[in-house]
């Protein structure tokens, strides 16, 4: 979805209203550029080999690749012990595909997955084993997900001025639905609520509007809106990371004038800090928001990486990766850095790398020290999202 954005920040930088024929072709040029990035890409051949050894630790992570908009071909990858099994959903459900632009991941439970399928407008749901078992449709436009661990499932959808879905999972129907600011994002529950971040910025049929800085609050029994948290940060866009109460919200900016930042929110106290520094992808492991920021100008058309930490509950920030600070020269020589993940089991950090958006990525493996220990290359487009098994 990240490439799609791009190529419609260019087309839309003013929030202009389209009419449908408009977006109709809005969305044909987008698929064009897209099939034009896939065939032309300078990238090395796909088969070129990593020299990627088995390692030594306990972790098996899914890595999830959201493949091309409008190609049907978002896959999911295992990494088990350093072994690494491409297109493994397919390999456990012969005949079947993923879905077309797959956003988020999420563990419900020891038994259940849960897939954010954006563009198939659907939910799936799977085994740790990676079979299939069920589906929740018509979720238009799904985002990011979050599960108050008590039988119940919660995602964002950009459909109808934005709004959270309640998927009640013993029947897999949504239940409820409750209406929060324009082109909600990330999302996370605390304590009998739900913390949304609104993005804005996307022209509707109906009207303009700019981008969101607000966090709705939404009561998770009653899917009523609380209220609205104001940051002052535009453009709250991406996935969360949570460690307990706490919560790191990228704020991704307009890309003109007003720059990115990271907001960090207490959710039991509802107050935040704000950071001038971009949490495009972040992650949170042992008391700490690692952060890799990515930040994007359309006055110089180019992105501008960075790396931060932030120690909780002091929430004093730091350049770098802290212990993993072996890693930043690495994540720097990356093409497109897209995704950053610090395994429970392990301690070892995970990065990936994009690339051109249009060709197969790679996946770093780091050392509980920062130590390059693997590269493999995936058999998937944009690896997005890591969970661990």
């Amino acid at each position: 979805m990240k490439y799609l954005n791009r190529i419609l920040m260019f087309l839309r930088p003013k929030h202009i209203s389209l009419s449908a024929l408009q977006r109709f072709w809005l969305g044909a040029c987008a698929v064009l550029c897209v099939w034009l990035l896939a065939s032309c890409s300078l990238e090395p051949a796909d088969d070129t080999p990593t020299d990627s050894k088995p390692t030594a630790n306990a972790d098996r992570l899914l890595i999830l690749c959201e493949g091309l908009w409008g190609m049907n071909n978002a896959s999911l990858s295992l990494l088990d012990h350093g072994v690494l099994t491409n297109h493994w959903f397919r390999q456990q459900n012969p005949g079947e595909r993923l879905g077309d632009t797959a956003n988020d991941i999420l563990q419900v439970n020891d038994t259940l997955i849960a897939i954010s399928v954006n563009w198939s407008n659907i939910v799936q749901y799977i085994r740790p084993d990676g079979t299939a078992i069920a589906a929740t449709e018509n979720i238009p436009n799904n985002r990011r997900m979050a599960t108050d661990h008590r039988g119940y499932l919660y995602v964002t959808s950009y459909a109808d001025h934005g709004y959270v879905a309640k998927i009640d999972l013993t029947t897999k129907l949504v239940v409820d639905t409750c209406h929060v600011g324009y082109e909600p994002e990330g999302i996370a529950y605390y304590d009998g609520r739900l913390y949304v971040a609104n993005t804005g910025g996307y022209s509707t049929q109906t009207q303009d509007h700019g981008y969101e800085q607000t966090i709705s609050v939404v009561d998770a029994q009653t899917m009523r809106e609380l209220r609205r948290i104001d940051t002052g940060c535009k453009n709250l866009y991406g996935k969360v990371a949570q460690w307990r109460e706490w919560l790191c919200i990228n704020a991704a900016g307009d890309m003109y004038y007003t720059p990115p930042h990271t907001v960090v929110l207490n959710m039991a106290s509802e107050e935040f800090r704000v950071f001038d520094f971009p949490s495009t992808y972040c992650c949170a492991a042992q008391g700490r928001f690692y952060c890799l920021g990515s930040a994007f100008s359309h006055l110089t058309g180019e992105y501008a990486f960075s790396t931060h930490t932030i120690a909780l509950p002091s929430l004093s920030a730091s350049e770098g990766l802290a212990g993993y600070a072996a890693a930043d020269s690495v994540i720097a020589a990356m093409q497109s850095p897209y995704a950053l993940y610090i395994s429970p089991r392990s301690a070892h950090m995970y990065a990936s790398d994009a690339r051109a958006y249009a060709t197969n990525g790679y996946v770093y493996e780091f050392s509980p020290t920062g130590t390059l220990l693997n590269r493999y290359l995936l058999r998937g487009v944009n690896p997005s999202t890591f969970v661990a098994l």
